[in-house]
């Protein structure tokens, strides 16, 4: 079964700061492996993200996708997309 990924509106800004090859790759790759199976290709993050899961790709830099599965309605939302550093601080800053 597959989910359907819906993006915050601050994702949808994520993807288009994204390098031109990246936001292709995030587009026709990652994207759709996290709506194939979410919680096999992210790993649950903790403390007061425990909502969320993260998919990491790339090397230098290393880029994170944020994310949080709604099984009620087969729904996986985007929340966050960027290089690895500072994801986490942007994250406690964009879901508070």
């Amino acid at each position: 079964m597959s989910y359907r990924v819906e993006l915050a509106p601050a994702a949808e800004r994520d993807i288009k700061k994204l390098p031109p090859p990246v936001r292709r790759e995030v587009i026709n790759v990652h994207l759709p492996r996290i709506a194939n199976d979410p919680r096999w290709r992210g790993s649950p993050l903790h403390g007061e993200f425990v909502d969320y899961w993260s998919y990491h790709f790339g090397h230098r830099p290393e880029y994170r996708i944020i994310y949080s599965v709604e099984e009620d309605i087969v729904t996986v939302m985007i929340v966050l997309i960027g290089a690895r550093e500072n994801i986490y601080k942007r994250l406690r800053r964009r879901v508070g």
